[in-house]
């Protein structure tokens, strides 16, 4: 099973909205990379019902407060496992840095544990941890830092004064030799003690860490407005006014505005016509990020959400022209939708996101491959959202339309990254097999030469008239 690390370079926007999250420690982001995909609807809820304990502390103003001591806390908190690893081992011996980040690993439990108490947060699921303070805090400080302590041993008391008392050289040489000899008991001692607990003390840096995971989680949901969504054993998957994060992040550094599309779509394959810069692409991405998020337990970027959970999200998307392996941009994506067919022939039930398949081809043969796919898509129930510049499909499918360039919008002089505010990305069903025709209206808008203009709209006449 993946986790979510592997998907940080295979689906659109991962790597944006985990930089984006805000953790407090090393241990938290690694929870969070380390999430696993789960296709399962209890385990899907499960998750999400811990956001949404974590969401409902972070919306009581007393237990915010609660929870930005307890992030306080963890921003000290380290991956210490070589140091657990070392408690585990026979006949190894601790040095001062490992008992150093044990040691202050569980005097953040103990905090944590008592602030948890302290505002009725149920957050931390594990043993205490208090025995071992208890055993490397002897003097009862609870300062996070270590030494070994005369407390620990009669005879190192007696070495080190003696050591304060003399003043020749070669009595303090061998003095020293002989505290050394005994601290190294006292570590053998300390680290015998803490052997019992090595998986309580992992248990509860797995703890702390999933405190922070889930935190940061939640702020993100907060501060992006996202929905919690419903995982359906089967059925049509729906999204309400979805946005990509990134992409609308963007768009606002340049005082744009991304504009939320909504979608449905069932275990037929889908296919979605519009002209060139209607946003097709960015919803295929938008649409793997909702499902990606879902399946590791996150909240989504829509305002409602319903997605049937599936084994994979697969994406053909992009020009993967291969220059090493001598693929072409057609070879590599021929490749790309060969995985997918095998993927749901294998059994497994996938989520294909397919962008303008076949178009570095001749149109003829491009319009035949597309046409099979949706075929072969309808024929395996698979769940395949497909683009295409293709009029004339032919298999049974749904069928959207962005709605797209609207004349009204229309303002003088327009830039190509103003073009934006003239289109419509709002989905309408298609109950036609044409395509949109706009791209000689927007190559106009951007100023295309006139000249070369007139004469497509010549050859397109001639064309219509052999008809």
């Amino acid at each position: 099973m993946k986790d979510l690390r592997s998907c940080i370079d295979q689906i659109s926007g991962v790597r944006y909205v985990v930089e984006e999250m805000h953790f407090n420690s090393s241990p938290g982001r690694m929870a969070m990379l380390a999430t696993l995909w789960s296709s399962e609807v209890e385990t899907i809820e499960q998750r999400l019902d811990e956001v949404a304990r974590y969401i409902a502390y972070l919306s009581d103003h007393e237990q915010q407060k609660g929870m930005q001591e307890v992030a306080l806390h963890l921003c000290d908190l380290m991956n210490v496992s070589g140091s657990i690893e070392t408690i585990r081992q026979p006949q190894v011996i601790c040095s001062d840095i490992d008992l150093f980040e044990i040691k202050r690993l569980a005097l953040i439990e103990e905090k944590v544990r008592r602030l948890a108490e302290q505002y009725h947060l149920e957050i931390l699921q594990c043993h205490t941890l208090t025995e071992v303070v208890d055993i490397l805090d002897i003097d009862g400080e609870r300062l996070p830092s270590f030494y070994i302590s005369d407390s620990y041993s009669a005879v190192l008391r007696s070495l080190r004064k003696q050591m304060e008392r003399t003043s020749e050289e070669t009595e303090r040489d061998e003095l020293a030799v002989q505290c050394a000899i005994e601290e190294d008991r006292v570590r053998k001692r300390l680290t015998e003690a803490l052997h019992p607990y090595a998986d309580q003390i992992e248990e509860a840096l797995e703890a702390l860490a999933q405190i922070d995971k889930l935190h940061a989680i939640a702020q993100w949901a907060l501060a992006h407005g996202c929905c919690r969504p419903k995982p359906m054993r089967s059925g049509e998957s729906n999204l309400t006014d979805l946005i990509h994060p990134e992409v609308a992040h963007h768009l606002a550094e340049r005082q744009d505005r991304f504009q939320p599309v909504t979608i449905s779509y069932t275990d037929q394959p889908t296919l979605i016509t519009g002209a060139n810069m209607a946003g097709k692409s960015v919803l295929l991405a938008s649409i793997g990020l909702a499902q990606c998020l879902m399946q590791f337990g996150c909240y989504v970027t829509a305002r409602q959400a319903q997605l049937v959970p599936v084994d994979e999200v697969i994406f053909s998307i992009g020009d993967d022209q291969n220059i090493k392996s001598g693929l072409s941009s057609y070879g590599a994506e021929m490749l790309r939708l060969n995985r997918i067919i095998e993927s749901v022939k294998e059994g497994k039930q996938v989520l294909a996101l397919i962008d303008e398949p076949a178009r570095t081809t001749n149109p003829e043969e491009g319009h035949a491959l597309v046409s099979a796919l949706v075929q072969l898509f309808a024929q395996y129930a698979v769940r395949a959202i497909i683009t295409t510049h293709y009029s004339g499909i032919l298999g049974r499918c749904h069928r959207w339309r962005v709605r797209g360039f609207v004349e009204e919008r229309l303002r003088q002089p327009l830039e190509i990254n103003q073009l934006n505010r003239c289109i419509d990305y709002s989905l309408i069903h298609d109950t036609q097999t044409d395509a949109p025709h706009e791209a000689l209206r927007i190559a106009e808008i951007l100023g295309m030469d006139r000249e070369l203009l007139d004469l497509c709209e010549k050859n397109l006449a001639t064309k219509n008239e052999d008809k």
